[in-house]
C-alpha cells in the first residue's frame, strides 16, 4: 500500500483520515485567503474614503477662498456657516475612517489569541456550537495521540501519534476557522 500504511482496517482509516485532512487543510487555506482579501479590500476603501474626503475639503476651501475675491465685500457670513458645517462633517467622517484604519492594525498578542481559541463572545448560534465542536475535538484528538505515544505495546507508536496529533490540529483548525467566518458572517448583517 502507499507510503508503507498497514493494509486492513486501519490502512482504509488512515487513508480516509489523510484525504479528509487535505481536505480540511485545503479549505482553511480558502478561509485564510478570503479573510485576507476582505482585509485588504476594507483597507482599500478606506483609503479611498480618506482620499475623497481629503479632495472635498481643499476644494471647499479653495471654493470659499476663490468666493470672497470675487465678492469681495457681499455678506458671506451664512455661506461661511454653511462651508463650516460642511467641513465639521467631513472632518467627522476623515476622523472615523482614521478610527476604524488604527483600529484595524495589528492586534496585541492576547486578543490574538483570544481569537484563535474562540474565548471572545460570539453572536451566531451556529459558531457557538462550533466552538464547543472545536473545543472536543481539540480535546479528542490531543487524547488520542498522547495515548498513542505512551502506549508502549504499538510498534509506530510515535509515528502515528503524530499523525493524530496533526490530523487533530487540522481539524480542529478548521472548526474554528468555520466558527469565525458564522460569527463574521452573523456581524456583518445589519441589526433589525
Amino acid at each position: 500500500m502507499a507510503y508503507g500504511m498497514a493494509a486492513g482496517p486501519w490502512g482504509s482509516a488512515a487513508s480516509a483520515a489523510l484525504a479528509a485532512g487535505v481536505t480540511a487543510i485545503g479549505g482553511a487555506v480558502a478561509l485564510v485567503v478570503q479573510e485576507r482579501l476582505a482585509r485588504r479590500s476594507a483597507h482599500v476603501r478606506r483609503k479611498r474614503g480618506i482620499e475623497e474626503a481629503t479632495a472635498y475639503l481643499a476644494f471647499l476651501g479653495q471654493w470659499l477662498s476663490t468666493y470672497e475675491e470675487v465678492r469681495p465685500r457681499a455678506e458671506i457670513s451664512r455661506t461661511r456657516e454653511e462651508v463650516a458645517g460642511s467641513l465639521d462633517t467631513v472632518l467627522r467622517e476623515v476622523g472615523a475612517l482614521l478610527d476604524e484604519t488604527r483600529r484595524g492594525a495589528r492586534a496585541p498578542i492576547g486578543d490574538r489569541l483570544k481569537r484563535a481559541l474562540l474565548l471572545y463572545e460570539l453572536r451566531s448560534a451556529g459558531a457557538r456550537r462550533l466552538r464547543i465542536a472545536f473545543y472536543l475535538n481539540g480535546g479528542l484528538w490531543l487524547g488520542v495521540a498522547f495515548g498513542d505515544a505512551i502506549d508502549t505495546s504499538m510498534k509506530d507508536r510515535f509515528a502515528q501519534s503524530l499523525g493524530w496529533g496533526v490530523w487533530g490540529v487540522v481539524t480542529t483548525v478548521a472548526l474554528g476557522l468555520w466558527a469565525a467566518r458564522l460569527d463574521r458572517g452573523r456581524r456583518a448583517e445589519p441589526a433589525g
